[in-house]
């Protein structure tokens, strides 16, 4: 791809770190969250929406991405040029097909297809790769790229059964369900569909409505689980018992071997996901009205604000045609509703624990008045540590995880430190007391064995074969008492010290540290001692080092470049990555280590993940062959 091409689509896939987030949201739109919902479904009263009479696509009008300057990529809609709004591209499978390395920056011949393939980020069945086709993972919607503030429209005759306000999943999120639709494989049949519009900024309608084709619903956003403004619309048959749906579950990745981004590159779930729904776009555009109008407002009247039966405040609407009574309401015939009950967390945890052990925790749920919360939850409850001092067994709790108010978080492979539990909640955070994990611990040194040279787990069609060997049998690098190296595995911020300061042969000197979590018995002492002396590291405002923390990919350069004495020039012309801005604080040290091809010439550098085991070995030995 031209240069040129990469900055201006530095600003299109800023996004890839969000073609994983729809992925996310899901995990706060389990089983607690459609309980909820099929509970409040079953409450509203009964009303029917108006017949089937064709199909209008959930945006009408988007940016003509292909001519937008870089500063209005970052606009909102209306401040957008008119000149530069299109009639929203049809959605075409094939468009996937072509690369957006083979499109040519400003040739008028492939923009349309540009523009198709930019506004389509994450096509149906896709993958959260940077340029994926369909029915390569399980990504369930279509994902349009949109700025904050695109109109959203009713793609037909419907009722709101869903309208949830979180701020995280899903974000600010509208299901509306169409009866006696025509079957998308098959017109002469009638079937029911539930079409749904996540992430949005704003929602116009509220639980309960009945809206037409083309009625206004909402305003694009990046509510919930997202990194920039864009729609996840997708469209589920009656077959699910809670919507939006999604084809697999968090422990289900997990016994799979899969984190959630990969699981849906993985195509995890994808039977059951082609099972349930139906590409919404294509289904849109197969019965598309040609003569149906787009309303600018939605045709209902605001009369009041009132609450959802979970509490939320949403905008009610009275619709145009339903039946008012003109009796005046009595004071004392209205009975006084009863408080709502609002959740919070606590964690009962011990002063100290025992290096090697397992750690068991209490969550429990209270109310505002202190007793314990029974009801619903509207979201998922992730839980964690402060400081990577072990594995959290039980990260992510349903309803269904807690006896009564009490779930019991197990926590293993304890290291030693000092930390919190953490629970999060919507966009609430809970900590318990500080408590210790205390004893001695067998080193990495002690724990690897030094002699191997091959691993079990690195064979010699591994891509960092040659990297892991050579450092292997120069002694800079071992494996584990059962022969494997565990490429996949991630680095943390002692290791990667240790890794860096082998392979550059660097003299280990031993001082005094003002980080109270790295004991001096402790097998990192020497590395972080030597890296703090050497103002390679300068340790976090609260007194740690946090040598149990995963190191990042931006970090471990800084890490190296610094160990190495080099001092670069932090002006830079053009983003060294799409995903690396010139002005980022870590952008100096990829430009050099992409000059010195530390890291290879690729479009994405992931500054945030984690440093693997195998990415670590690869760094170090072209630093050493240099």
């Amino acid at each position: 791809m031209h240069k040129h091409d990469l900055l201006m689509h530095r600003r299109w896939f800023r996004g890839t770190a969000w073609l994983m987030i729809t992925a996310v949201m899901t995990l706060s739109v389990l089983a607690v969250e459609h309980n909820a919902n099929v509970l409040k479904a079953s409450i509203l009263p009964t009303v029917t929406h108006a017949p089937f009479d064709g199909t209008v696509a959930p945006v009408q009008k988007v940016p003509n991405w292909a001519q937008l300057t870089t500063a209005e990529y970052d606009e909102v809609y209306s401040r957008i040029p008119a000149s530069k709004i299109i009639d929203l591209p049809d959605y075409s499978p094939v468009d996937f097909r072509t690369s957006f390395d083979s499109l040519k920056w400003g040739d008028p011949a492939t923009e349309d297809l540009r523009n198709a393939k930019i506004t389509y980020s994450v096509p149906y069945m896709g993958s959260y790769s940077l340029d994926s086709a369909e029915y390569e993972g399980s990504h369930l919607g279509v994902d349009l790229k949109l700025p904050n503030g695109t109109p959203l429209f009713a793609i037909g005759n419907g009722i709101a059964v869903k309208v949830s306000k979180i701020n995280s999943g899903f974000g600010y999120h509208i299901v509306l369900e169409h009866n006696n639709f025509p079957s998308y494989d098959d017109p002469n049949k009638v079937t029911t569909y539930y079409s749904s519009y996540s992430h949005m900024g704003s929602v116009l309608i509220s639980q309960g409505d009945v809206v037409r084709k083309g009625d206004q619903i909402g305003l694009s956003g990046e509510t919930g689980t997202a990194t920039t403004p864009h729609l996840h619309f997708q469209m589920d048959n009656d077959s699910p018992d809670w919507h939006p749906y999604w084809p697999f579950t968090w422990s289900e990745a997990n016994a799979a071997g899969l984190n959630f981004w990969s699981a849906v590159n993985a195509g995890l779930g994808a039977d059951r996901a082609r099972a349930t729904t139906v590409n919404p776009m294509l289904y849109a555009q197969k019965y598309e009205d040609a003569s149906a109008t787009v309303a600018s407002e939605p045709e209902v009247e605001t009369v009041a604000e009132t609450e959802t039966e979970t509490g939320e405040v949403a905008e009610t609407e009275a619709v145009s045609d339903s039946t008012v009574s003109d009796e005046p309401l009595v004071e004392s015939e209205v009975e006084a509703e009863p408080e709502e009950l609002k959740v919070s967390f606590e964690f009962d945890v011990l002063n100290s624990y025992e290096v090697g052990s397992d750690a068991s925790f209490v969550l429990k749920m209270v109310d505002q008045n202190g007793e314990d919360y029974e009801g619903q939850l509207d979201d998922v409850v992730v839980v964690s540590l402060t400081e990577n001092l072990g594995v959290v067994s039980n990260r992510l709790l349903e309803r269904t995880n807690f006896n009564r108010s009490e779930a019991n978080i197990k926590v293993g492979n304890l290291t030693s430190g000092r930390a919190r539990a953490k629970a999060m909640y919507g966009n609430e955070t809970y900590y318990s007391d500080w408590f210790t994990v205390e004893g001695e611990e067998v080193s990495e040194e002690e724990d690897e064995t030094p002699a191997v040279t091959s691993f079990a787990d690195v064979p010699t069609n591994h891509q960092n074969y040659d990297a892991i060997t050579y450092l292997a049998e120069e002694g800079v690098i071992s494996g584990y008492p059962d022969n494997t190296f565990r490429p996949e595995n991630t680095v943390t911020r002692a290791e990667a010290l240790r890794f860096i300061f082998e392979g550059l042969g660097e003299q280990l000197e031993v001082g005094a540290l003002p980080f109270y979590d790295v004991p001096q018995a402790d097998w990192s002492y020497k590395y972080v001692s030597t890296a703090y002396l050497g103002k390679v590291v300068s340790g976090y405002n609260d007194g740690t080092f946090q040598p149990g923390k995963v190191v990042s990919r931006s970090e471990f350069l800084r890490m190296l470049f610094s160990a190495m004495g080099e001092r670069l020039d932090g002006t830079l012309k053009e983003d060294p990555f799409v995903d690396v801005p010139k002005d980022s604080w870590s952008a100096k040290y990829f430009k050099h280590a992409k000059d010195e091809g530390i890291i290879d010439n690729i479009l994405r550098a992931w500054p945030d993940n984690g440093m693997k085991r195998s990415d670590v070995a690869e760094a170090i030995y072209r630093v050493m062959n240099d």
